[in-house]
């Protein structure tokens, strides 16, 4: 009668685990469709602004960025679990055994109950180096977290700053001689798609696809090369971590090719059979626990093949290399963002003088139609040559945001980009 118990139970669990994987497949495909399909029409979503504060609210729902909280999780979780192999194990075990054909009478019915505990203390020697390189790993997740975000402000700044820049390249285009209707209906199509390619990419960023979000670009803080100079004296403190990250990287391998010299340590601790009955017969700590025992295992491999050694020798020439690249490393930082802020402040000075003359030809008062005419003319060309200069500096700005972040400084009620 048990017998036939236990096997409908196991046809039963069997059954319910078992699937077709076309099936499985095929419903999960069928959700996906469903999810698409209830995805509402892109130009019925509502148009919203959103200001530079409140975005970078929202650029904490950024995929990526909960990709990267999801890994320090995960890290979190590894580097614990070295303290928890000190945990006891438990194990429950029910026995049951049982002659399938009637009238064997040679191999008795049996049932049997036990519970176990077992205390493991994992390799003394490599404990250590284990807790280390995993709290190691933690500490890069944490830093990576760190630099994705700030990789990702630096996306949200630029399309703030190609929003606002937009806005005035359209002005600019509307204000020239000649700009035919043909050409503004064709350009309204034109301006239309590249509105929608940005305002899905905000969309994208944000991973909000509520609206059809529009950024306000007068709530972004000004920002120049000045401020970025007084911080590029040195590279940054996370870039700085992330170099020492990198050289620790190789020590750590050197020293773990070492550790393999030392024996390895086990110590297993076995309790008493916390409860056991079989056959009517109660055993575990009602019989006086007879049963406790510890094993302790050292093992030591010798390096006969020299592998080991090769090994060390192999991980100590890493580092030595590793150094020297950290060095050349920092050569070419120093040298590119010199490059950078010249080039910044270069721009700077030809847009201030480019301005001026501006000024100072729109002050000039030309009567006859045709200078008028020519001096609207050079106007409209100097301030499409200064909008796409400002395009190439929006590169260098992005540049020094993933480097060093936005600096603390007041929010501008308006930023006045005069051309």
């Amino acid at each position: 009668m048990k017998s036939t118990i236990y096997l409908h139970g196991l046809l039963s669990i069997l059954l319910f685990t078992g699937c077709s994987v076309e099936k499985r497949l095929e419903s999960a495909r069928q959700d996906l469709l469903e999810e698409y399909r209830t995805m509402p029409d892109w130009k019925k979503l509502p148009a919203r602004t959103i200001s530079w504060q409140q975005a970078l609210i929202m650029l904490e729902n950024n995929l990526e960025l909960q990709r990267a909280q999801l890994n320090i999780l995960e890290a979190r979780q590894q580097r614990d679990r070295v303290y928890r192999d000190f945990i006891p194990m438990v194990d429950i075990g029910h026995y049951y055994s049982t002659a399938l054909m009637r009238g064997n009478d040679s191999i008795p019915s049996s049932s049997s109950f036990d519970v176990n505990i077992l205390f493991s203390i994992p390799a003394l020697t490599q404990l250590p180096i284990d807790h280390y390189t995993r709290s190691l790993t933690l500490f890069k997740a944490e830093k990576d977290l760190e630099l994705k975000r700030r990789e990702l402000t630096a996306k949200l700044w630029k399309i703030f700053r190609e929003h606002d820049l937009k806005r005035r390249r359209y002005a600019v285009e509307d204000s020239a001689p000649e700009n035919r209707l043909a050409d503004r209906q064709l350009k309204a199509e034109e301006r239309e798609l590249e509105q929608r390619d940005s305002t899905r990419e905000l969309c994208a960023l944000l991973n909000d696809y509520g609206a059809r979000w529009q950024p306000m670009t007068g709530s972004l803080p000004e920002i120049s090369w000045q401020e970025y100079r007084k911080l590029a004296t040195v590279p940054d403190e996370l870039t700085q971590t992330m170099m020492a990250l990198t050289l620790e990287s190789a020590r750590l391998q050197k020293l773990g090719t070492g550790l393999q010299y030392l024996p390895d340590i086990h110590i297993n601790f076995y309790s008493p059979t916390l409860f056991s009955t079989s056959g009517g017969t109660t055993e575990g700590f009602f019989s006086g626990g007879q049963d406790v025992r510890m094993n302790l295992n050292i093992y030591q491999e010798l390096d006969t093949r020299m592998e080991t050694w090769s090994q060390w020798a192999m991980a100590k020439e890493n580092y030595k290399l590793v150094q020297q690249e950290l060095t050349h490393q920092m050569h070419e930082y120093r040298h590119k963002m010199q490059l950078l802020l010249d080039s910044w402040k270069s721009y700077d000075r030809w847009k201030r003088s480019t301005v001026s003359y501006m000024q100072f030809r729109s002050q000039q008062g030309e009567c006859e139609p045709e200078a008028i005419a020519e001096l609207h003319n050079e106007e409209v060309a100097l301030q499409k040559e200064i909008l796409e200069q400002e395009q190439k500096n929006i590169e260098r700005e992005c540049a020094l945001i993933q480097e060093y972040g936005l600096p603390q400084l007041p929010i501008a009620p308006t930023i006045n980009h005069k051309t």
